[in-house]
């Protein structure tokens, strides 16, 4: 990187649709929710009758009519419970099961058949938890999420301590009303996954620990469209046994035609362990992601284990060349001025707040190109994996930050930040749209810069972003700087 700065001026039972395919499915997990306002957390409330409960289909913030109707810091805040009834057939059984959230605002606590999983509590980023240790098969489950959406949300734990010596909770800096708008509940997707024993892994780190499925492309020469193309993926052995996995890749274009396909490492995975397994291969005629066009090819992320293809992973992305040099930005071999804007991250629209189909996020997102812009700086927080996907299909260039509000800060709260910003790099480290990443809405120390470029350099290496801050082009540690006109 360049020396020099760029300046970037239900009683409702679900029977569970069972396809009886191999291992890694993706079901959308939407559908036939109960939602219940202003029930405190008690235990896990699993024999309270919720027939009466309103019927919501996610994602569905309890308060998104309100969108436009209130000021964003006069949205309301309550507590809630969401639940969920569904079967899984016997044929399951054996399988992996977890359950992945894009998001929810602001603290959720999620349970399984009145066992507590865990908390998710940054209130942005997606979280996900292994469900298989309770699933009862042919039988009804119950998924429950207790959430909370107070302005002044604090963790559950306690990890301040102030002067007297006493501990007290942590609230987030980016739960702010000056921007970031409180939609509460569960205002993103739901999916469900059902995978094998021996599985690629999920790009959910909050309470599963794990990174998924790694694409990118290096070497990059611009004409004839020429690249190597790499995977990486993490693979886990949850089997009683040793397993020889092996590792392969599928290349397809936009039209449906298969570009390459390669195979990589083969290695013998332990019981309980977890390995990452790594292939690539030069492509040439590619076609590369650019401005105002948003081309992306299809990946399909295979492992076989013992010779059997068991677990494919689908990943949508683009490649793309980048260099930050002489104080610009180049893409795929050309100076591109950066003009944009920037937006809240919560992107809503009235009466329908943050939560909307992904053809209203193209058509707003869509508006930028149609006044000849390029890029958006997105205010404070990451922006939901629909708009981040949009920008992906539309070839707009997005300054992702992870969480923060209008300074620097310490202790607890800044290992929150530095927290968020790995889930969402990990999250979206495949998306080409995202090009920067943002360490502070305004300047942070130098030392704290430095952590969270470190955070790029393990998850994110060779993805081709800058990380920076907005009023750091005096820093010798961030890659970029930016000042907001």
């Amino acid at each position: 990187m360049n020396n020099r700065k760029l300046s970037l001026t239900l009683m409702v039972c679900a029977l569970f649709a069972w396809i009886g395919a191999s291992g890694g499915e993706r079901y959308n997990f939407n559908a036939d929710w109960k939602l219940a306002l202003g029930k405190e957390l008690k235990g896990s409330s699993l024999k309270i009758d919720d027939s009466s409960w309103k019927s919501v289909t996610l994602p569905y913030a309890y308060n998104q009519h309100e969108a436009f109707a209130r000021a964003c810091q006069e949205l309301s805040d309550t507590v809630m419970w969401y639940r969920k009834h569904f079967v899984l057939p016997k044929s399951a059984k054996g399988k992996k099961v977890f359950i992945e959230f894009e998001g929810a605002r602001f603290g959720a606590r999620v349970f399984i058949n009145g066992k507590s999983l865990g908390w998710a509590e940054n209130g942005v980023m997606a979280f996900g938890f292994d469900l298989t240790p309770y699933i009862k098969y042919d039988k009804e489950n119950i998924v429950a999420v207790y959430v909370d959406s107070d302005w002044r949300y604090k963790e559950h734990i306690k990890t301040i301590r102030e002067k007297d010596g006493k501990e007290v909770r942590s609230g987030f800096q980016w739960n702010d009303k000056n921007f970031y708008c409180n939609y509460g509940g569960i205002n993103k997707n739901v999916w469900l996954h059902i995978m094998d024993p021996v599985h690629q892994t999920l790009p959910l780190y909050t309470n599963l620990g794990t990174t998924g499925v790694y694409v990118y492309a290096k070497d990059i020469t611009v004409k004839g469209g020429k690249a190597t193309v790499c995977a990486e993926t993490q693979v886990v052995n949850d089997s009683q046994s040793p397993r020889q996995v092996e590792y392969q890749v599928t290349l397809i274009d936009k039209d449906g035609n298969e570009v390459a396909r390669f195979n990589g490492e083969k290695k013998t995975v332990e019981m309980g362990d977890t390995v990452t397994l790594r292939a690539e291969k030069k492509v040439s005629g590619l076609h590369l992601w650019s401005w105002g066009y948003g081309y992306l090819y299809t990946v399909k992320s295979s492992i076989l284990v013992d010779g059997k293809l068991t677990d494919t992973q689908t990943i949508r992305t683009g490649f793309r060349k980048t260099e930050f040099k002489n104080g610009m930005f180049y893409l795929n071999d050309r100076v591109l001025q950066l003009k944009g804007f920037a937006q809240r991250s919560t992107n809503e629209w009235p009466a329908l707040g943050i939560s909307i189909p992904a053809w209203m996020s193209d058509y707003s997102n869509s508006l930028v190109l149609g006044c000849n812009g390029n890029f958006y700086r997105w205010m404070h927080v990451t922006p939901s994996k629909q708009d981040v996907n949009s920008f992906d299909r539309l070839g707009l260039i997005m300054a992702m930050p992870a969480g923060d509000s209008e300074k620097d800060v310490n202790d607890r709260r800044w290992q929150q930040r530095v927290e968020l910003m790995r889930d969402a790099t990990i999250y979206n480290r495949n998306n080409p749209s995202v090009i920067f990443y943002e360490g502070g809405n305004n300047q942070i120390t130098e030392a704290h810069m430095s952590e969270l470029k470190a955070v790029r350099d393990q998850y994110d290496p060779n993805g081709g972003r800058a990380s920076g801050s907005r009023n750091m082009l005096d820093s010798k540690v961030a890659e970029y700087g930016g000042e907001m006109l």
